[in-house]
């Protein structure tokens, strides 16, 4: 009696048609290169970048130039006496409320946009590698499952005969080919789950959602995750959600050292030249003028202490913010890492569950096949290797997204 095919000959993808194999690497360029969430985030920190050449373009003094002609005298005169014009000056603030505080809160967004691509990276990635293995799973199911039908046709084929000669009873038969059905409708529904990892892979690459999608096998084996102490210190140095909320700390508080700085007075120097004649004549006039203004402020109607204690408040929402991020990745982590252990153990225990189910299926085929046992206990010995080979696939992949996870939350996924 042929038995279940072992989970080992089905860790390759089996897929028809002539698309390009793709591997993960390939994959996550892909949607790199055309996610549209992707692009509007590179769009958002260009104009960050932006912001800082217009913040810094308020060091650049200001210069102007003019020139003017103009005549005037009785009607019909053709032969009339021009008058003319022309100055230049240059004006520098040296300095307005503001004026430092904010080159460096422009560059201080800039970096918070960049952590929040990353970040949108990171999440890119792991949901990329996510539907990744779930094809992976279901594909490798689809291939156990076609591989079951073909035995259980065959063996319907056989009892078939051992019927017609009277050699087992029809109802035999009959069992033998509901556990037939039962396959094929356990291959019907992974084949739609598949056809849903697909699309929503196609789409994260950029892709048409039918787009045919072929895919590179991965290894499954032990995890190369470091221990839990070291991967926290990593998250709270690299995770860039945290990171970003930490900026977002420093530009809060930048912001509120603009608004105390709304106090002080601002500066500012010109120089000016001109040169000029009049209409009927007369010597060119030419004058320079070199001026300095200090101005303040003296009341606003209490919108600057509005304003400095609006700032206070942002802060103190920022920080909030940030510990309770903190908090919420570290249980994040611990969950993850107790579900890295869980899958860890689950593998051992689907790995005894298959060994002995394949032992038992040995067992039960003899004794069948020498009339001891019945077909039920058969069927039920074929199920079983075949719902520990599936158990064990999908606690393997399973494992494979949770490593992942953990990448994503250490600040490693990009």
């Amino acid at each position: 009696m042929k038995r279940i095919i072992p989970i080992g000959l089905f860790l390759l993808v089996h897929l028809a048609g002539q698309a390009e194999t793709l591997s993960l690497e390939a994959c996550l360029k892909l949607a790199c290169q055309n996610n549209p969430d992707l692009i509007r985030s590179e769009y958002s920190l260009k104009t960050a970048q932006i912001a800082v050449g217009q913040a810094r373009s308020s060091f650049y003094p200001g210069v102007s130039a003019g020139a003017s002609a103009s005549t005037s005298g009785p009607v019909g005169d053709y032969d009339p006496e021009w008058g003319w014009s022309m100055s230049a000056g240059v004006s520098q603030t040296l300095y307005r409320p503001g004026l430092f505080t904010h080159v460096g809160l422009a560059r201080e967004r800039k970096e918070s946009a960049e952590l929040s691509d990353r970040s949108l990276r990171d999440q890119i990635r792991m949901t990329v590698e996510r539907y990744y293995y779930q094809f992976l799973t279901s594909d490798t199911l689809i291939g156990v499952y076609r591989a079951n039908i073909r035995l259980a046709e065959e063996q319907i084929r056989k009892m078939r005969q051992m019927v017609d000669l009277g050699l087992r009873r029809q109802s035999d038969l009959l069992k033998s080919e509901v556990q037939r059905g039962t396959f094929e409708a356990q291959l019907v529904r992974e084949e739609e789950t598949r056809d849903a990892y697909r699309r929503g892979l196609n789409v994260l690459m950029g892709r048409a959602p039918e787009a045919p999608l072929l895919l590179r096998p991965v290894s499954v084996g032990s995890p190369g995750i470091s221990d839990l102490e070291t991967a926290r210190t990593a998250m709270i140095e690299n995770n860039p959600d945290l990171l970003r909320l930490r900026k977002q700390i420093d530009i809060q508080t930048l912001s509120l050292r603009v608004a105390r700085e709304a106090y002080l007075p601002s500066l500012s120097a010109s120089y000016s030249y001109s040169r000029s004649r009049g209409a009927f004549g007369g010597e060119t006039v030419e004058n320079d003028q070199v001026g300095l203004r200090l101005s303040l402020e003296l009341f606003s109607g209490f919108s600057r202490n509005q304003a400095v204690q609006r700032e206070r408040v942002g802060l103190d929402a920022a920080r909030l913010d940030f510990e309770a991020a903190l908090r919420d990745q570290d249980e994040k982590l611990l969950n993850r890492y107790k579900s890295l252990d869980t899958q860890n153990r689950l593998i051992e225990i689907h790995r005894t569950n298959l060994e002995s189910a394949r032992e038992d299926l040995e067992v039960v085929s003899r004794q069948y096949a020498a009339g001891f046992s019945s077909i039920l206990d058969l069927m039920d010995a074929q199920l079983s290797v075949l719902e520990s080979e599936t158990s064990l696939l999908r606690v393997l992949y399973a494992r494979k997204m949770v490593e992942s996870e953990i990448r994503k939350l250490i600040g490693g996924g990009g």
